[in-house]
């Protein structure tokens, strides 16, 4: 019987010198315990190779100028956590932090009109002379 069992057991499938069963994909118990985590990485690598873009030139310069800069962009002092955000999306020191100080560019007039525009529209009276 023993002889007979020798011949249906199959080395482990990924060579690791203990026999394997055919319930385990004649894998070892240590190896089959592995093969599902395989299995997961090697989908997403899968998935994470077809979302892969080639990156264009645009793409790269776009994706430089977003990057949080914890500098005054005048005096090129660190502000950590204390810059002040413009409206022209620079941040800036303390003293520099006053549109006048730093040369602004943004437009605020108009800005600002708009803004009255939205939050008043334009009210018209009744046009009924029967009315008081």
């Amino acid at each position: 019987m023993d002889s007979q069992d020798n011949l249906t057991r199959t080395l482990c499938a990924k060579g690791c010198a203990f026999f394997g069963s055919p319930e385990n994909k004649n894998l070892c118990s240590k190896c089959y315990k592995d093969y599902p985590k395989e299995e997961v990485i090697a989908k997403t690598a899968n998935k994470l190779s077809e979302l892969v873009i080639t990156p264009s030139t645009a793409s790269t310069t776009a994706s430089t100028s977003t990057v949080l800069r914890n500098r005054c962009e005048c005096c090129n002092k660190k502000v950590g956590l204390m810059g002040f955000k413009c409206r022209c999306g620079k941040t800036f020191c303390g003293v520099h932090r006053y549109a006048k100080e730093h040369s602004c560019t943004f437009d605020f007039k108009t800005c600002d009109r708009q803004n009255l525009a939205k939050q008043n529209p334009l009210v018209a009276g009744d046009k009924l002379h029967t009315r008081i």
